[in-house]
């Protein structure tokens, strides 16, 4: 047994395991969910689950295409802009 006057610290290990979310794989189970529950009888249930994904689907669409034509039109503008300030 050795005598050690100075405590040398460890290093601390954790038993933290990253867990990872997948969007696609989480609507596919909630389609097979539908598709289960629609052949059990709840058909309303199911259709409101289905309109519910096909909206969430459908509105990223808008959105990114609403985004990309505000930004034509901004580079339109500072464009313009500029064309009117060098040029004129």
């Amino acid at each position: 047994m050795a005598l050690t006057f100075f405590r040398i610290p460890r290093n601390k290990k954790f038993n933290y395991k990253p867990v990872y979310y997948d969007q696609k794989k989480e609507e596919r189970k909630k389609r097979e969910k539908a598709a289960l529950e629609e052949d059990s009888g709840d058909y309303e249930k199911a259709l409101r689950e289905r309109m519910q994904m096909r909206w969430k689907r459908t509105s990223g669409k808008r959105t990114r295409s609403a985004s990309n034509q505000r930004l034509v039109i901004i580079f339109i503008v500072m464009f313009l802009l500029l064309y009117l300030i060098f040029f004129l």
